[in-house]
């Protein structure tokens, strides 16, 4: 199955009571949710300050006295009962669209997208979505919404087929993140990483987990990491052009193998720099079991 179906994520609603949350910092936001403050009392308390963001931004919060300093509007960011925004972030590039086990990545993201929206809707949370790769326009974006009908439309925006095929890198929609998202904000970036730019996503990864909690959720198949022997396999390419492979090449399987080792490689030591907590899942899991218990573990670090 390339596409989930809508009912089934829509379904997965009733699973959130066993998640947990994943927070290095203070939430930041101007409205009440379930994450407490750290002060005791009533009111508010000054945090800091950042860029006002047109649109999302209540004008009313803006310090006019930074603004005249920085010359660019800013806002004041205040610490009290107070909600989180989730942010989740789809890859849905080509390479998403496979899988030799159970079912395809693209569905396992769509499935993981749906449980971390309903979880933090039930904490009353502001939940928007960024998905990249072959949707319109190559980015698709979601404003922050409390509300199950919003969700509904990043939901089924999951469950329709795959536009003209487009490449949106890891990095551009680490670099859109960078820019829109609100300091604060928990960000969920679920792809199966195999077009990584280390170099690149290192700096635009820094921008970003300096003001947000970051978490990379990878999704691989089997036959990601290794190529069985099976002969001589036909494939297309994305102008139609076609190859064979001869899977039963012992060096082949092998180049094919440190390919993998090689992105892994890579992906560890860019979560490793960053401090970023990696969740690794295939196509075989049981995500409505595994997935809140690597959250429970991240919240215990």
């Amino acid at each position: 199955m390339l596409y989930p179906e809508l009912n089934d994520l829509i379904a997965l609603k009733k699973q959130n009571s066993s998640f947990s949350r994943v927070s290095r910092r203070s939430v930041m936001s101007l409205a009440s949710g379930n994450h407490q403050s750290p002060f005791r009392g009533q009111g508010l308390e000054f945090d800091s300050v950042r860029e006002y963001v047109p649109g999302s931004d209540d004008i009313r919060t803006i310090d006019w006295k930074v603004t005249a300093r920085m010359g660019s509007a800013h806002v004041k960011l205040f610490r009290q009962d107070r909600e989180r925004h989730t942010i989740i972030c789809v890859d849905r590039n080509t390479s998403m669209q496979f899988g030799t086990k159970n079912t395809f990545k693209s569905v396992q993201a769509a499935r993981i997208a749906s449980l971390l929206g309903w979880h933090a809707l039930g904490e009353q949370d502001r939940v928007s979505a960024l998905l990249f790769g072959d949707v319109p326009g190559g980015v698709q974006f979601f404003p922050p919404k409390r509300t199950r009908a919003s969700f509904y439309m990043m939901l089924k925006s999951l469950c329709e087929p795959f536009g003209e095929t487009q490449l949106v890198t890891t990095s551009s929609a680490l670099e859109n993140l960078a820019k829109n998202a609100h300091t604060g904000s928990l960000v969920y970036f679920i792809s199966d990483f195999m077009d990584l730019n280390q170099d690149v996503e290192e700096s635009c990864l820094h921008r970003l987990n300096k003001r947000c909690d970051v978490v990379f959720i990878s999704i691989n198949d089997l036959a990601d990491k290794s190529m069985e022997a099976l002969g001589k396999i036909s494939f297309s390419g994305k102008n139609g052009d076609k190859c064979c492979i001869d899977t039963e090449s012992f060096s082949g399987r092998k180049a094919y193998e440190n390919l993998w080792n090689e992105n892994r490689g890579q992906l560890y030591s860019l979560t490793s720099k960053a401090k970023i907590p990696l969740i690794e899942l295939t196509t075989l899991s049981d995500i409505q079991k595994e997935l809140p218990l690597a959250l429970k573990k991240i919240g215990r670090k």
